[in-house]
């Protein structure tokens, strides 16, 4: 871990969005003034990152010296121990480089032409989402965030009520 530069600050609103980078990998963004931005991205040097000076969006706004940490940079604090979500099934998840939810099968107790099975995954990164992995047999894979498995959920329900409509 990298260690964050202190760098100048005042009341005055940010104009200028400094990236902060260290081997290739986006750690940091520091706002600044315009009074303050050779003296902040000679701290960020002096620390041993790469300085990019971008603009600001109109519609963002921050006070000069307001720094924000990636979670997924070198600057980032790591983790105390890592903790599992309630749907972990806690099995390796070091291992596995990700937790694991219990695997659900879609069966209907007859036969069907394919095999389906649903389970919740996380990356063990803190910043990571929760994705819902469909798995079927022979050897498919569907990675879906959350949000789109809850618009597949009523996508499917349309489906279903348009089967039932045409007996």
């Amino acid at each position: 871990m990298s260690t964050l530069p202190t760098l100048p600050a005042c009341p005055e609103p940010a104009t200028i969005r400094i990236e902060l980078y260290s081997a290739d990998s986006l750690d940091a963004c520091a706002y600044t003034c315009v009074d303050h931005t050779i003296r902040a991205t000679a701290a960020v040097a002096r620390a041993g990152l790469e300085a990019h000076l971008i603009g600001i969006a109109p519609d963002v706004e921050r006070s000069c010296g307001h720094v924000f940490v990636f979670p997924t940079g070198t600057l980032a604090d790591a983790p105390a121990e890592q903790a599992h979500p309630r749907w972990c099934d806690r099995d390796d998840c070091e291992r596995r480089g990700q937790h694991h939810s219990r695997i659900l099968g879609v069966g209907t107790d007859r036969p069907e032409a394919a095999t389906v099975q649903a389970v919740l995954v996380q990356a063990l990164h803190q910043a990571a989402e929760p994705m819902v992995r469909l798995e079927g047999n022979p050897a498919t894979r569907l990675l879906l965030s959350v949000r789109q498995t809850r618009v597949l959920r009523y996508r499917l329900a349309i489906l279903l009520d348009l089967t039932r409509a045409g007996r």
